[in-house]
């Protein structure tokens, strides 16, 4: 019976994958994140100019590997989003019993991080830590209830790949650390613990020795996030002391269908199960499921940055585990047939959802007509430059890399590196060669050929060409748009 309701499970998984990527091919292209994972990928690099450089690799690696087509972006984010459920499941395992271990993962499907964003960003670095981090607490548990030498060996590749896929990983270590000290620090006489740290070691060792050389200059993007810091005025007390508020509140918003689910399942059962908890394991649930979001937003009250509730997509992973094992319903066959059906229905609804939004939304992110912008400036840079090969791009991301993606010998996109030395850019063969600059508004594009190194030699003057293009959806509801570009021709720098 239990090898049935694991099948069930995965059928449920695939078919849920399937049409999440079918859903998603309404786009006209792929997310701007998943676009920019590509550029990241061909780098060679082992960083970027903001994030680790795991993303990067696997959607690049993807690409390039399978075809050129945005369907790989829609794959790779379910890919991560199966990968991450599954060991949601084995960790569950531990504390649940088989229905409601598989229900506790597929509480997940419905959230709208797995669902509305998905559709949104496709695949970027915080799917990937989706599958990452229930692997991550999953090997840390195992290795540390059983000691075997091969989980403590998982736990500390998973950690690495882990910091590889988004420094955000830290909250979860500060997690588990916590636990360890609590419970576990007979490990520190055990080689295992040590074992995970020097395999974790050498995984991130390549991107460390990188991250020296380049003067840690992608941190600079979590800079530009900031909107003031522990000194400034203008962030006030009662702004601080609601932002970790909010962004925990936004982690319980995205859960809200999940939520009504579980309590229709309660009305279903109408039995609560009262039973005593391991300190162990209830320690472990709530700090893995807590901590993560509540450090999060205290980091945020305390610099003053930014806290964006997508960030807390990650760490939600193991909410369908705190709700089952501290609200836990009486369960049976009859009850585990409820909760699939009733999540079936759901995700169902959700889907229809996504596709009415499809047809009538006028986002530029989803339905930028990126084939008619290209010609009319191909057609441009063409006239000015006598028909000269277009090797560069550069400036506002939203703009240059669906020249990558989407042309058949596309320029090479130049990264924002926020004011610091552009390790990835021959600046001679720019100079050489020319380049398209992008920005939303014209007093920007002097920001992007200011960069140093130097696109353009002090006190040249671009001429900026406005565009304006249009949106429509299928009742013909239209939204007028307009970026600024610059040509820099060959030769002219």
């Amino acid at each position: 019976m239990d090898k049935f309701k694991r099948f069930t499970f995965l059928v449920f998984l695939t078919i849920n994958a399937i049409l999440w990527t079918c859903i998603s091919l309404t786009r006209n292209l792929i997310s701007t994140d998943a676009m920019e994972a590509i550029v990241w990928g061909e780098l060679f690099s082992f960083g970027t100019n903001k994030h680790p450089p795991l993303s990067g690799w696997l959607m690049a690696g993807s690409f390039n590997l399978f075809g050129q087509h945005d369907f790989i972006a829609y794959i790779l984010g379910q890919i991560c989003i199966i990968v991450g459920l599954v060991f949601v499941y084995k960790l569950a395992k531990f504390f649940l019993s088989e229905e409601k271990a598989i229900c506790a993962s597929l509480f997940l499907t419905c959230c709208y991080y797995y669902t509305y964003t998905y559709y949104l960003d496709n695949f970027n670095c915080n799917f990937l830590s989706m599958a990452i981090w229930p692997a991550i607490a999953y090997f840390y548990y195992k290795a540390c209830k059983e000691g075997l030498l091969k989980d403590w060996i998982f736990f500390g590749i998973t950690c690495g790949l882990g910091v590889l896929a988004k420094y955000q990983v830290v909250f979860l270590f500060l997690a588990l650390l916590f636990h360890f000290l609590a419970f576990e620090r007979r490990q520190f006489r055990k080689a295992g613990m040590y074992i995970a740290i020097l395999c974790g070691s050498i995984v991130i060792a390549p991107h460390v020795i990188w991250l020296l050389k380049n003067d840690f200059f992608s941190f600079a993007y979590m800079e530009m996030q900031a909107v003031g810091s522990s000194v400034d005025e203008s962030i006030s007390f009662a702004k601080r002391f609601f932002m970790p508020i909010k962004f925990v509140a936004d982690q319980f918003l995205s859960l809200v269908i999940c939520f009504i689910i579980y309590i229709a399942l309660l009305f279903q059962t109408k039995k609560i199960q009262l039973q005593k908890h391991n300190p162990y394991d209830k320690f472990f649930i709530m700090s893995i499921c807590f901590l993560p979001a509540i450090a999060q937003g205290l980091m945020g009250a305390f610099t003053g940055n930014i806290v964006h509730g997508v960030w807390g997509s990650i760490m939600v992973s193991f909410s369908g585990i705190a709700l089952f094992y501290f609200v836990p319903l009486e369960f049976n066959s009859e009850s585990f047939k409820f909760y699939i059906k009733s999540t079936a229905k759901a995700i169902l609804l959700l889907l229809i959802a996504i596709g009415i939004f499809s047809q009538i939304q006028v986002k530029r992110k989803i339905l930028y007509p990126y084939q008619t912008i290209h010609k009319d400036i191909y057609a441009e840079w063409n006239k000015q430059t006598d028909n000269a090969p277009l090797k560069y791009v550069s400036g506002d991301l939203r703009y240059t890399f669906q020249f990558r993606v989407y042309e058949k010998n596309p320029p090479k996109v130049i990264l924002d590196t926020f004011g610091y030395i552009n390790p990835w850019t021959d600046y001679e063969d720019v100079f050489k060669s020319g380049v398209i600059v992008f920005a939303t508004l014209p007093q920007d594009l002097l920001y992007f050929v200011n960069q140093p190194g130097a696109l353009l030699p002090t006190g040249y003057k671009i001429t900026p060409i406005e565009y304006k293009y249009e949106i429509k959806n299928i009742f013909n509801k239209k939204k007028h748009l307009k970026f600024y570009y610059a040509i820099i021709p060959p030769g002219d720098t």
